[in-house]
């Protein structure tokens, strides 16, 4: 009888691999250990996902298990576990997954080099080797280079043929070493809670007692944390500190590496008990990191998407800062939502899970509410004096707005103006009565189509004609536009010619953005023009006056989940401005100022909440449904459609009656320049989601060419 492993090695596979073990490894591999393992012609690094005895050699041929180095630790079962799970809910391979839980000092990186052999040697002395062969051979005579070397100095951009050709008639040699530091990490115990008594901490909300119960019986759970950010953070703290001093590691999680500025008074104040961790470390750093968090040094850990992934445990607690962002969901590479990982880790650890927020998500919001496991805070503090003003934004800057701002640039303070985006906004409204053409039956809003003149549904693809009037109050409907950031700095240029406008907006560079931002705050620039993408980078309480620029536009975005957004948005851009007597709002829109943007303005979340409730209610959207958004993206977009086409009638043959949206073609998030096929499919019942689920998988399986993005918006 011998002994087998199923592989799972950190690639864009979904199959795993089976091999031998041999009886020198019997006994040191277990489930989880790093082994090294041949895959086609390279050696790679992969993960025992299983082990079995067979007492029969398989039909088809096995090859051995290389080593398992012993300086390499393994991944936790909990974490490969977590892999799998994430790979059936959003279709990406598992161990993709299992490379962003590698240590840092493993990652094995090859060194190439290429030689000359004496068989090069001679046709190159005999001068029968012409042009770039020549030329490569010539290089490498009485050294070793690397490729890039070689590329860079001949200004070469395909060279992969020619040393691979080169390789093959034996005139070169390529070879290959494989470099790792050693690891000389210490590794804190699975479970090391201190003995002492636990003193809870004081000044907690009633609701908050709760958390505590399940915090100490060790059932974990999932609460909703809703407050201010000054409120949130007293609240945390405590929590924070109660946990990591008593059961284990605490991990708290922000939208992007922008959104840790807001918590680094926090992180200071832990000093050696916290530690920072995100994509952008550099590598010095990310090693020390890892190994103050390994050891059990630093118990306290804020990061981004990848922190999820780190194998320390025990997990006690799990804070989802900011949990309404979408940046929280990654849609290229190794594409998942993070806040449904983290449910899916914590329910693996039985740990205890915060979504924290002043916005929160309308469903995720209606569901803790539902189960009593809603910490409210309190409502949202009004912000400064707002003034709402229902004109064109160059006539304001030139009659009541113009004295306001030039008195904030007497006194030395900050103007930013919010601007949505820029360019063209494809829907039409009535400038009267606030009216926008929506689609019947998805109840969002229409696209304009420009060129065709015509109007589109982006969820289920209706067609329809431009109308002539609107409908409420027989007005003419006019196409929604932006002025963006451009247009806006030019007249203000105009108005304030001795003051310079800074633009901050997506597009101009890291390099750039920091230079802006440090003229802002050392107050250089204090007229600032930008967008939702300067939010996350400029200070809080920084400007005197916000000037929200027709906020209206966001509501009119096609999707569902847009006033929530439009909410959050403003919330946002308020955090910006100073919240005293001195300081102010200005709301310029295109119409009557609707309901969300007063409601944000003003800090009335229930308001909002409870009218929006209901808007989904009657349309049948989440919370009371499960919207499954698939995306097709393959070589083509031809190919796309013809994957689209035959998934569409395979679904609508094996689950009839089953609601889908579409086909329609988008473009995709982050690469506006390409686009996916996309559709949507609408489910009442939980379990049916997971069923699907595993359809959209075997689907994916029988097309190795196809990407299948899947994303569940509930």
């Amino acid at each position: 009888m011998s002994s087998y492993c199923q592989i799972l090695f950190p690639l864009p596979v979904f199959q795993t691999f089976l091999y031998r073990l041999p009886p020198e490894l019997v006994g040191k591999v277990r489930i989880g250990s790093r082994v090294i393992a041949p895959l086609g012609s390279r050696r790679l690094a992969g993960y025992v996902l299983a082990m079995e005895e067979l007492s029969r050699e398989p039909e088809f041929e096995v090859k051995e298990i290389i080593a398992c180095p012993e300086d390499c630790p393994g991944l936790p079962e909990f974490i490969l576990k977590l892999a799998l799970e994430l790979s059936d809910r959003s279709l990406t391979a598992p161990g993709l997954f299992l490379e962003m839980a590698e240590p840092p000092a493993v990652r094995e990186k090859p060194r190439v080099r290429l030689a000359i052999t004496e068989k090069g040697l001679k046709e190159l002395v005999s001068g029968r080797l012409k042009g770039r062969r020549g030329q490569i051979l010539s290089l490498l005579v009485d050294r070793q280079l690397s490729p890039v070397y070689v590329r860079r100095k001949l200004k070469l951009r395909e060279i992969n043929s020619y040393l691979r050709n080169l390789s093959q008639e034996g005139l070169l040699e390529i070879r290959e070493k494989t470099t790792r530091k050693k690891n000389s990490r210490q590794v804190a115990p699975d479970n090391f809670r201190q003995l002492t008594l636990p003193v809870r901490p004081e000044g907690l909300p009633e609701s908050g007692q709760g958390l505590l119960a399940r915090l100490e019986s060790g059932q974990g759970g999932t609460f909703l944390l809703h407050g201010s950010l000054e409120r949130r953070l007293e609240f945390l703290k405590k929590i924070m500190e109660y946990t990591a001093g008593h059961y284990g590691y605490t991990l708290f999680l922000v939208p992007d590496i922008q959104g840790l500025g807001k918590w680094q008074p926090l992180v200071r104040e832990y000093g050696a008990r916290a530690a920072t961790w995100h994509s952008q470390l550099p590598e010095r750093v990310r090693n020390e990191a890892w190994n103050q968090v390994v050891s059990g040094r630093a118990r306290i850990i804020f990061g981004t998407r990848s922190a999820l992934f780190l194998p320390v445990r025990p997990l006690s607690l799990l804070v989802v800062d900011e949990e309404q962002d979408d940046l929280y969901y990654q849609s290229d590479g190794t594409s998942f939502d993070l806040r449904e990982a983290a449910m899916v880790r914590v329910g693996l650890e039985k740990s205890l899970l915060i979504f924290a927020s002043s916005c929160p998500r309308v469903s995720q919001y209606y569901r803790h509410r539902q189960a009593d496991s809603l910490i409210d805070l309190g409502g949202l503090e009004a912000g400064p004096g707002s003034r709402f003003y229902q004109q064109d934004i160059v006539k304001i800057l030139k009659g009541e707005l113009r004295s306001e701002i030039a008195s904030c640039l007497e006194t030395g303070k900050g103007v930013f103006f919010l601007v949505n985006r820029k360019g063209y906004a494809g829907y039409l409204y009535c400038p009267g009565c606030g009216y926008v053409a929506r689609c019947p039956q998805c109840r969002i809003a229409l696209n304009l189509k420009k060129k065709e003149e015509g109007l589109s549904c982006g969820y289920c693809g209706l067609e329809s004609p431009v109308p002539e009037v609107c409908p409420v109050c027989r007005q003419k409907l006019k196409p929604g536009r932006i002025r963006g950031s451009q247009f806006l700095k030019e007249q203000l240029q105009e108005a304030f010619p001795d003051c310079p406008v800074e633009v901050l907006e997506e597009g101009a560079g890291d390099k750039a953005a920091e230079n802006s931002v440090r003229r802002i705050k050392s107050g250089k620039s204090r007229l600032v023009v930008g967008t939702e993408y300067a939010l996350r980078r400029l200070p809080r309480r920084h400007f005197s006056l916000l000037v929200l620029v027709n906020p209206e536009n966001n509501l009119n975005r096609p999707d569902f989940q847009a006033a929530e957004r439009t909410l959050a948005l403003v919330r946002a851009g308020l955090e910006l401005v100073g919240n005293d007597q001195n300081s102010g709002v200005a709301v310029i829109t295109a119409g009557p100022p609707p309901e969300p943007v007063v409601q944000a303005v003003s800090g009335d979340y229930q308001s909002f909440f409870e009218r929006e409730i209901e808007f989904r209610r009657l349309l049948n959207y989440p919370p009371f449904s499960f919207l499954l958004e698939v995306g097709l993206d393959s070589r083509s977009l031809r190919s796309s459609g013809r994957s689209s086409r035959l998934l569409l009638e395979q679904l609508e043959k094996d689950f009839p009656g089953l609601e889908i949206l579409g086909p329609k073609i988008s473009r995709k998030t982050w690469r506006k320049e390409q686009r996916e096929i996309k559709l949507m499919v609408r489910l009442t019942d939980e379990s049916r989601v997971k069923t699907i689920l595993s359809y959209l998988k075997s689907f994916r399986m029988e097309k190795p060419s196809l990407r299948l993005r899947v994303r569940l918006r509930s």
